[in-house]
């Protein structure tokens, strides 16, 4: 049996090195999945950017995975309002969630998107929403194993 895949735990500002490097590695795996996914030079300074504090917007939430001095994994998670037509009152969007090669199918994935599901209930969320690429084989199964399936096509 394989070793405990430790609880996933909320982002520090200590991690957006590891975190940059991470959503790099995501939107690389994307850009070999669709060339329409591809990074911009200036990539990495905006992802820097946009993780400069994990803790600034009370409405997202980043989870980092991983044993020892070694990030594994990510997760992060956005709770929007539904329109105001709906009866559907909040919803919450994994807007990513990548584990390296190396800790693939070893739970981290699962653990991560386990943080969410509990953050999303914990905030009311009626529905959680995830978006994965049509060709991204791997996330489609990923996520339909977790109960996710077809809602929208665009």
């Amino acid at each position: 049996m394989g070793a405990a895949v430790p609880d996933p735990r909320r982002a520090t500002r200590a991690d957006v090195p590891a975190l940059s490097a991470l959503w790099t590695a995501l939107l690389r795996d994307h850009a070999d999945i669709d060339t329409a996914l591809a990074l911009t030079g200036s990539s990495g300074a905006a992802l820097e950017a946009r993780i400069r504090d994990p803790r600034a917007d009370p409405r997202t939430r980043i989870w980092t995975a991983g044993g020892g001095a070694e990030t594994i994994g990510f997760c992060a998670a956005h709770v929007g309002a539904a329109p105001a037509s709906l009866a559907e009152t909040g919803r919450v969007s994994i807007t990513e969630l990548f584990v390296r090669d190396s800790g693939r199918r070893s739970g981290f994935g699962r653990a991560l998107a386990v943080a969410a599901f509990a953050w999303a209930k914990e905030r009311g969320a009626e529905r959680i929403e995830v978006r994965v690429a049509v060709r991204n084989a791997a996330g489609q199964g990923f996520w339909r194993s977790l109960g996710f399936g077809d809602f929208v096509d665009v």
